[in-house]
């Protein structure tokens, strides 16, 4: 299977619902239904490499966006963002609007986060966030966590001495194996059912664009 970290940031920061692809990507449709926006839809199969090459070129204007199927009962979300997929808000609205659990999951060297979406009257604020744990680094390692524990969760790591242990890769597989979800991005297969969407690239053109390959040169933030 194609490595994962060939497609950074795009598979160290994106989200999971717990809910089948078709229905997840008939969500998707009705929220840009409900804010006005254009949307164009494609359904695809492929390989992993195909697939995220797809979300090319990737752009601060997050216009496209791909939904892959991750078993029976879960949907992998993923967008052409610089920094990742930013699935926060997608993700914690559909998780909402359809009664399910939304995940934003992040692992790469300087972070590594869980947030779990769940609506107000399955336990989520009114933000729609149920959980948040994580250990990330911004100048120098810091810890958080709000919601409420799991009774499946360990809590003892929350104060190692060592601010990065507190929130660690294998903390976060086990969080996820306790929620029933997917630990890795998708699942070891050579063929994937997929829906990309793209929206109206008007937004976009005004903006650079880059390949996968340009963003993890960290192009986009040097100085000319």
């Amino acid at each position: 299977m194609v490595a994962m970290m060939n497609f950074a940031p795009t598979t160290e920061d994106y989200g999971l619902l717990a809910m089948p692809l078709a229905a997840a990507a008939q969500a998707y449709e009705r929220l840009f239904a409900a804010a006005d926006q254009s949307l164009t839809r494609q359904n695809i199969e492929g390989k992993p490499s195909a697939l995220f090459h797809a979300l090319e070129p990737l752009t601060m204007a997050l216009d496209r966006t791909m939904l892959i199927a991750h078993g029976p009962t879960w949907t992998s979300y993923f967008a052409n963002g610089l920094l990742g997929s930013d699935a926060v808000l997608p993700v914690s609205r559909i998780a909402a609007m359809n009664g399910c659990t939304g995940l934003r999951i992040c692992r790469s060297s300087k972070a590594t986060l869980l947030e779990v979406y769940e609506s107000p009257e399955r336990g989520g604020d009114g933000l729609n966030l149920r959980r948040t744990i994580y250990a990330a680094q911004d100048g120098k390692w810091t810890f958080g966590n709000s919601g409420t524990p799991y009774p499946f969760e360990s809590t003892e790591q929350y104060t190692e001495k060592r601010i990065k242990d507190r929130f660690t890769p294998k903390h976060l597989d086990a969080m996820l194996d306790g929620l029933g979800a997917p630990v890795t991005p998708l699942p070891p297969l050579d063929q994937h059912n997929a829906v990309l969407f793209v929206q109206d690239g008007a937004k976009a053109s005004r903006l650079t664009l880059y390949s996968y390959a340009q963003v993890q040169a960290k192009e986009p933030w040097k100085r000319n």
